[in-house]
């Protein structure tokens, strides 16, 4: 089996799926093959071993586009939607050439899209139907799978990257970082009387605070970095090909957007946040590890500093 990469097009996690391989003599097209439930049963096994949505659609067309004259498929559920890279067709659901009911045992899994070369022939639209239910339930599953990983990933509150990414991905920066020998930094970060707010009004109020400044956070930074929620308030930023200026850059930034969105309350009052960093480049000489040890320690001589300043 011959393994893959395939990217979403959403916030899901982009996973390695097998595929199977095709027949080795491809039949001829625009023929429906004479046993379709042979031909629906080796799609079912395929579906089975993929692990995303967009993994299963492309085991379907593969097989299919054999057959019929489709240029790619698509699925959608509710407010989930996976196309292949050559769906061209706008998502009119009202066009019965081009959708088709997808079930499972009476329950309705959402709708299959072909995009086509011309209108399929009724006899070709009852087959791909049979053909596309081999694989319902193989692609709600793949859909129910990769939302666990992502929420397994994600915290609840603020919706950034949780402690358990983090570590994936600061492993991951590291070996990039040692690989290519670029440089690439880890900020530390966390809000300064952090405790005293809660103390004062509430725990609703820290809950409000954190997911303020997660949303200035994801918004200062690019999108080939990563936020993180470390856990309480304390966060960490993950910048790819970025030195320790860039770094410092990037929290002056954020600096700027926190004094610019306070926290309104009920009352009229009005709370500022205040945040400590800590910067460090990634160094070929260490590990992941270290790397985190010494951003964690220049955010605490960070704290220090600011506390010998405000005495």
């Amino acid at each position: 089996m011959a393994a893959y990469r395939t990217t979403l097009r959403d916030s899901l996690i982009e996973p390695y799926s097998c595929r199977l391989p095709l027949a080795a003599v491809t039949p001829a097209r625009h023929h429906l093959p004479a046993d379709t439930t042979a031909f629906s049963f080796e799609l079912m096994l395929a579906a089975q071993r993929c692990t995303d949505p967009l993994s299963v659609l492309n085991e379907l067309f593969d097989r299919v586009s054999q057959y019929l004259p489709i240029d790619g498929v698509a699925w959608r559920q509710e407010h989930d939607a996976i196309y292949t890279q050559n769906f061209t067709t706008g998502t009119d659901f009202s066009s019965p050439a081009q959708w088709v009911e997808l079930t499972h045992v009476d329950v309705r899994l959402g709708k299959l899209g072909v995009s086509a070369e011309r209108v399929l022939l009724a006899s070709e639209l009852v087959w791909l139907h049979q053909v596309a239910q081999s694989i319902a339930f193989s692609l709600r599953n793949s859909m129910l799978y990769q939302r666990a990983l992502s929420e397994a990933q994600q915290d609840p509150l603020t919706c950034l990257k949780n402690r358990r990414a983090f570590d994936v991905q600061l492993i991951r920066e590291h070996a990039q970082c040692v690989r290519y020998g670029i440089k690439s930094s880890l900020v530390a970060m966390d809000l300064n009387s952090f405790k005293s707010i809660n103390d004062t009004w509430g725990h609703d109020v820290g809950d409000r605070l954190l997911k303020l400044f997660a949303t200035g956070l994801s918004q200062i930074l690019r999108e080939t970095d990563h936020a993180f929620r470390f856990g309480g308030d304390e966060f960490c930023a993950i910048l790819p090909a970025t030195n320790a200026y860039g770094a410092k850059k990037m929290t002056d930034r954020l600096n700027a957007w926190l004094g610019q969105h306070e926290l309104q309350l009920q009352s009229g009052e009005q709370i500022s946040i205040h945040t400590a960093f800590g910067v460090a480049e990634s160094e070929s000489g260490g590990d992941e590890r270290d790397w985190f040890r010494r951003a964690d320690q220049s955010l605490y001589d960070n704290k220090r500093a600011l506390k010998r300043v405000a005495a």
